[in-house]
């Protein structure tokens, strides 16, 4: 039976919000991570025995942000990155317009962006590697979708795959432990406490140093690999009709979750229940995490997209949504708090906070950003950063 066009409006809607809902959850859940980025030294991300003390809540707190949270929400951003090239696509297509000019001035406007918050603020930054892979699967938006597909999955595992060999090679031959991984606890704790100290013009040169190896080798190597994927599944998923099926998200909530959940609770699990050692690091763990990553990330999408297509605590969804519209504007702010709170420049908080404790700071900001997300919208209708962004790229795509 053809709908009408009121039905025909209410689905897209639907449709939309619903990527706003999975937006909105994606931009709160990665501070999960990224806070641990700016308030932990790096060793004890990965080997948190290492500075001795480490009580049981931590441990679970932890064990649950490796195994279930850790690169599955940003697996879900670059998806969501593939499916907004579609969408913004779409939108030029409707109006009888090009999309390529507009679509080059928003990617540069978001690099130099990406670049500002990169060098002033985080090196952790994700902006200007999106922007640039952005720029490269652009080009294939119209190849078919199951080769966006197909090439996506290739590339987004195939960049990992040297790792996933090694980390075979590790469970059957157990590699010797590196003397950095179980250092002396006292010393490298002081080092450790001495390192993000210090004013904001202090703290600049590794801040440059770091952004620039995350924007060069890291970046030849492996993010534009596996962000190119990912982005090129989120558009092939897109044109399959993959994200408004409900079968289709059916299938990836009980498979996504059943196989991820396996994988990465079990190979997490492992780590951890060894006491940390580093051949299970390098081995077991390493492989579940690149497996589990992907696959948790698909079960995540199926799940909340499910769930938006209910009436089940609507209230949530809709301020999710909110948050979802104005992604950007709360990743900045996200930094921005971290610096403040951690940096020398500010609170001067890094090390000195417990994992466990560390949630009560990812609770705050979430209560503080929803707050401002409420406030904002009763006013202005797109986010702060996302309408300088657009006025911005529409701006120079007229001129």
């Amino acid at each position: 039976m053809p709908q009408s066009h009121a039905e025909a409006m209410e689905f897209k809607t639907s449709r939309l919000a619903n990527l706003d809902i999975l937006r909105g959850v994606v931009i709160l859940a990665i501070l999960i991570i990224n806070i641990n980025y700016f308030s932990t030294p790096s060793l004890l991300r990965y080997n948190p025995l290492a500075f001795g003390e480490f009580s049981s809540v931590d441990q679970w707190a932890w064990f649950l942000e490796y195994s279930l949270v850790k690169q599955r929400f940003m697996t879900l951003l670059a998806l969501l990155y593939g499916v907004g090239i579609m969408l913004f696509v779409a939108k030029y297509e409707k109006l009888g317009t090009s999309p390529t000019k507009p679509f080059i001035f928003r990617s540069l406007i978001l690099i130099l962006l990406g670049l500002a918050h990169a060098y002033l603020i985080w090196d952790g930054d994700i902006l200007v590697a999106y922007a640039i892979c952005g720029l490269l699967v652009f080009w294939l938006r119209a190849a078919p979708a199951y080769l966006l597909v197909g090439l996506g999955v290739l590339l987004a595992f195939g960049s990992v795959a040297p790792d996933m060999w090694n980390a075979i090679h590790a469970m059957t031959n157990p590699p010797a432990t590196p003397e950095w991984w179980s250092p002396e606890a006292a010393t490298a704790q002081q080092q450790a406490l001495q390192q993000y100290q210090g004013s904001w013009w202090d703290l600049t040169p590794n801040r440059i140093k770091e952004a620039w190896q995350r924007q060069s080798l890291d970046f030849i190597y492996f993010t534009v690999w596996r962000c190119s994927g990912l982005m090129m599944l989120g558009m092939g998923l897109w044109k399959l009709g993959v994200l408004t099926s409900k079968t289709a998200l059916k299938q990836f909530a009980i498979w996504g979750l059943l196989v991820g959940l396996v994988i990465s609770l079990g190979a997490t699990w492992e780590l951890v229940s060894s006491g940390f050692k580093y051949t299970v690091f390098v081995g077991v763990n390493s492989l579940g995490f690149y497996l589990g990553s992907i696959i948790l990330a698909l079960g995540y999408l199926g799940l909340i997209m499910l769930w938006g297509r209910t009436r089940f605590l609507t209230p949530i969804q809709n301020i999710l949504a909110k948050a979802g519209r104005m992604a950007f504007s709360l990743y900045i702010m996200q930094s921005v708090i971290c610096a403040v709170l951690f940096y020398g420049y500010g609170f001067d908080w890094f090390g000195k906070v417990s994992r466990s404790e560390l949630w009560i700071f990812v609770l705050a900001i979430w209560a503080f950003q929803l707050m401002f997300v409420a406030v904002w919208f009763k006013y202005f209708k797109r986010g702060p950063l996302e309408s300088i962004w657009r006025k911005g790229y529409e701006w120079a795509a007229k001129h």
